[in-house]
């Protein structure tokens, strides 16, 4: 089985390719579970609960794309958790560290920060998107796992995911 992840920065598309390419092609696909959580049960937390999401993200991943299914789109994943964990408490809980070890059927859609930034009452870093960008795709070649890059505005960003969703499939070395 083969999970692509859409991950990036705040405010890089990440949802919004999701659905297009979970949609477009037919195949499962989960949207990121801190958003609902957060949502519905309003935006502070600290890192015990940062932990809870993060398992409870695995649940819902898990009901939203069958273990069976071959292939499934998630909007995030674990490494996601680890960035902000260390972005705003300085360090990652060692549970979430050692299960993304586990993610090894994870290749990677990493979204480009050239969208405008969207105001939204959970996003907390509207500055600094080259550098969460570098921090996700640093991650993404420190664990040696393939992954792509996605640009543009609009259907052309859409197009660019499928165009890339293409490459990621077909290649045999992890990284450029």
């Amino acid at each position: 089985m083969i999970r692509i992840v859409i991950t990036g920065a705040e405010s890089s598309g990440k949802s919004q390719l999701t659905q297009h390419l979970g949609n477009f092609l037919h195949i499962p696909y989960a949207l990121e579970y801190a958003r609902y959580y957060l949502e519905t049960n309003g935006p502070e937390y600290d890192l015990e609960l940062l932990l809870k999401m993060s398992r409870l993200h695995l649940d819902y991943q898990q009901k939203n794309v069958p273990i069976a299914a071959p292939l499934g789109f998630f909007d995030t994943d674990l490494l996601n958790y680890k960035i902000w964990a260390e972005e705003v408490f300085g360090h990652c809980p060692a549970e979430i560290s050692s299960r993304i070890k586990e993610e090894s059927e994870h290749r990677y859609l990493l979204c480009k920060p050239d969208l405008p930034w969207e105001p939204d009452p959970l996003r907390e870093n509207p500055v600094d998107f080259q550098r969460l960008y570098q921090r996700h795709r640093s991650e993404i070649i420190c664990l040696n796992r393939p992954y792509e890059e996605v640009g543009g505005f609009g259907q052309e960003r859409n197009m660019n995911a499928e165009i890339a969703l293409q490459r990621l499939l077909k290649i045999e070395r992890p990284y450029k």
